[in-house]
């Protein structure tokens, strides 16, 4: 299957961002060329918000964090490929729907927010094993599998 379009999880944005992630089997190399192989690449607001938190967290001096996060948010924030994800009315709506769900009230944004695109990456079990919300939701393993196909 040709993946055009990927909606990316909290932990697939950090690396954009200079921040190091904790995925099995994850490569920046390997990762490099799959988001090089697709047509646009969906963030929401709220993951940036989320990984700059995450950032402030790590005992590194302020100023290089602040730096490179910027950095990398100016990158982010200026590649035609990225999309940067707003709250909308239409996310809200189907925010709502899933409030049976019992998850993290910003993992049930950001999965509102995927279903626009109907493919998200994450590492989150909870969200893995959602079943019948109309969205394809893969971890890193999977991604991987589906780009050699």
């Amino acid at each position: 299957m040709k993946i055009k379009e990927l909606y990316l999880d909290t932990t697939y944005v950090m690396p954009f961002l200079f921040l190091d992630i904790d995925v099995k089997g994850f490569s920046r190399n390997i990762y490099k060329e799959i988001l090089k192989s697709l047509e646009r690449i969906h963030i929401s607001e709220v993951s940036l918000i989320e990984a700059k938190a995450k950032s402030l967290k790590l005992g590194i001096p302020i100023n290089k964090v602040n730096e490179k996060f910027n950095e990398g948010l100016s990158v982010l924030s200026s590649d035609e490929k990225v999309v940067i994800h707003r709250y909308s009315a239409m996310d809200d709506l189907k925010f709502n729907e899933f409030d049976n769900l019992q998850l993290d009230f910003f993992d049930r944004i950001i999965l509102a927010q995927s279903a626009t695109i109907g493919l998200f990456l994450t590492e989150d079990r909870k969200l893995i094993n959602i079943k019948n919300s109309g969205i394809k939701i893969i971890n890193w393993n999977m991604l991987v599998k589906e780009m050699q196909q």
